[in-house]
């Protein structure tokens, strides 16, 4: 029998007792495990309202969700999002996964620059264009490339996975936006309508 935990999940959300997590959304709630400061966050810390992302660099759809998360993040004060390296296509986007959180590890100022970055190269990526892209910023582009490249068990990326598969995601994006999930990508009107000040 294949049992749905995006079902229990959710109603131990919303019948928990436990105080600490009275005051949390959905999006907080699922990424309570993880430890502090392992995900890469922009935005406000006292957001209103809490954006979970699951993506892959070369989703297309994900390039699109990225520019309107920046637009999105530039018009608001209230908005967090917090970005789970989801890279279902494998290869080369397991690689950028690993490159992005470790720039989020080590510096985690250009952690936003090196996400945009990978997201603008696409589907077509390229070692050669990541390195360069870490060169330009001012990092070792080649080493932090090989580092990536050997890191085949990435606690946070399988943990991703695993959060994915239990709320039922197959693609990306994938949004949780406070109580909503909303699996494909999120015009950016729709976002601003849900997202007021």
């Amino acid at each position: 029998m294949k049992f749905n935990y995006k079902f229990i999940i959710i109603f131990l959300f919303f019948f928990s007792t436990n105080p600490i997590l009275a005051d949390n959304n959905l999006a907080s709630f699922l990424i309570r495990d993880y430890d502090l400061g392992a995900l890469p966050v922009v935005g406000s810390e006292e957001a209103e309202f809490t954006i979970v992302e699951f993506f892959d660099y070369r989703c297309g759809y994900c390039r699109k969700q990225a520019i309107d998360f920046s637009k999105l993040l530039n018009e608001n004060s209230n908005v967090q999002v917090v970005y789970l390296e989801f890279p279902i296509f494998g290869g080369i986007s397991e690689t950028a996964a690993s490159v992005a959180l470790y720039v989020w590890k080590i510096r985690p100022d250009l952690y936003f620059d090196i996400h945009n970055g990978l997201m603008s190269l696409g589907p077509a990526m390229k070692e050669e264009d990541v390195i360069k892209l870490l060169d330009n910023i001012g990092l070792d582009g080649k080493s932090i490339f090989e580092m990536a490249e050997n890191d085949k068990e990435n606690i946070i990326i399988n943990k991703n996975k695993v959060l994915a598969k239990s709320l039922g995601l197959r693609g990306t994006p994938a949004l949780i936006i406070n109580d909503t999930i909303m699996p494909g990508y999120v015009k950016i009107d729709n976002l601003r309508s849900m997202i007021k000040q």
